[in-house]
């Protein structure tokens, strides 16, 4: 449960793979490139499209004072619904329900004439035509005396790539690293010289090691450290944070298939991060074993550990499902998880009920999605969804306090220079797709 982790943390340890990925996979130059688009016109267009939505994402952020108040709020009382509901200040919208209540929180936002990308909080968001405005949707529904469902959903128009282009740039990412580790190394460095310098303050890539394998794949193993040393001439704020939340982090996706075959593997501890995967003609296959195909669904293992104030929380064998989706105007990814994890609290809550940890497990489960479709006048929406259940308690309470600890730590100067860094990065990369699509 991100939530639990620090949710800067988590966030952040995400997409610093995330960013790695990108980098590999934008290291077959032209031919990486051209996944974006049928046509290096049109692959152009669309990543530059899309960078430049997250570039807006992040210039100059800021929000109105009911969104910033219900921003607060909802991150400080997350684990204890019943401070929110009836609060009228925060809410868009506002029903009464058999079981209790249903709050809306709606949130227009997209870049200003100011060049300011504002949030603001409003009844009735339509869905997001221009590139790089987004609609956010939080819902809250009563669904006992203690427990809440939390639905969230983030919709952001990222241009005119088509949707079904998400598989094509994730073949590009693995084909591309199936080349000697001197060839990736040198392209991404040649074909992606600014944005390479724009991460390296935060990531460094220590080593590619790219095996040929008897039947024609590639095993690879990647080796990046996250560091915010980097970080501290420009964004001090923000390398203070990396050093106390995300380097101490730990954690570790795991993708395998029913047979217990792992298919990929990224895994973090002691400021490393290792990623390793098997690869045939940019199509994944196990790491160890015979070549197959891979199904569209895999299980996902992750653990997750994080020191916040003086108490190391987390979860360990986290497990769910990771289904690839594959519809016409759709491609995504979406993981549900069911099965209660091993839970690590301080001794301090050996006393507190818990029970509690189990409930947002139950039934459908959580429920995280991310992917694109299409959305209003063929614009491409990249959306993601978020749905837990909580039951109030003294044990969640204390574990909503904690993240509290670190959102507190992230608001403000902290948010703001991680905002300029992504802002900066995906204008590098912007740079280097205009460069490599004019050759």
């Amino acid at each position: 449960m991100r939530i639990l982790l620090g949710p800067r943390a988590a966030r952040l340890a995400v997409a610093v793979a995330v960013a790695v990925a990108s980098t590999v996979a934008l290291g077959g130059c032209r031919a990486a490139t051209l996944a974006y688009g049928a046509d290096i016109a049109a692959a152009k267009v669309s990543a530059d499209a899309f960078a430049s939505a997250i570039q807006a994402r992040f210039t100059n952020v800021v929000r109105t004072p009911k969104f910033s108040l219900a921003r607060r709020r909802l991150a400080q009382h997350a684990f204890a619904p019943s401070k929110l509901q009836r609060d009228t200040a925060l809410w868009t919208g506002m029903r009464t329900t058999r079981t209790g209540a249903d709050r809306d929180l709606e949130v227009q936002a997209g870049l200003s004439s100011a060049q300011q990308y504002q949030f603001t909080a409003r009844a009735g968001v339509p869905m997001p035509v221009r590139v790089g405005d987004s609609r956010h949707l939080i819902e809250l529904e009563q669904l006992g005396e203690n427990d809440w469902a939390w639905r969230t959903r983030v919709d952001q128009a990222v241009g005119p790539m088509p949707p079904s282009r998400a598989d094509d740039i994730t073949r590009a990412l693995f084909l591309s690293a199936e080349r000697p580790a001197a060839t990736v190394r040198a392209d991404y460095r040649a074909a992606l010289p600014r944005m390479t310098a724009a991460l390296g303050r935060l990531l460094t890539i220590d080593s590619i090691a790219t095996t040929p394998q008897g039947d024609g794949s590639t095993l690879v193993a990647l080796r990046i450290t996250v560091s915010g040393d980097r970080l501290t001439r420009g964004f001090p704020a923000f390398a203070k944070y990396i050093s106390k939340y995300v380097e101490p982090a730990r954690y570790r996706y795991r993708l395998t298939d029913r047979t217990g075959s792992d298919w990929f593997d990224a895994d973090a501890r002691d400021r490393v991060l290792t990623v390793r995967f098997r690869s045939h003609d940019g199509q994944l296959q196990p790491i160890q074993g015979a070549a197959r195909r891979m199904p569209d669904t895999l299980q996902i293992h992750v653990d997750a550990l994080a020191k916040i104030s003086i108490f190391t929380v987390g979860v360990t064998n986290m497990q769910g499902e990771f289904i690839h989706t594959k519809h016409a105007r759709e491609r995504g990814w979406a993981m549900r998880f069911t099965k209660d994890p091993e839970w690590h609290l301080p001794l301090i809550t050996e006393r507190l009920l818990r029970s509690p940890l189990e409930r947002p497990f139950e039934g459908s489960g959580i429920v995280f999605t991310l992917g694109f479709r299409t959305g209003p006048d063929g614009q491409t929406l990249l959306t993601r969804t978020f749905d837990v259940a909580v039951r109030e308690s003294a044990i969640m309470r204390f574990l909503g306090n904690l993240g509290f600890t670190a959102m507190s730590d992230y608001a403000g100067k902290v948010e703001e220079e991680e905002s300029r860094f992504i802002a900066e990065a995906m204008a590098a990369f912007r740079a280097d797709v205009a460069a490599v699509t004019a050759k």
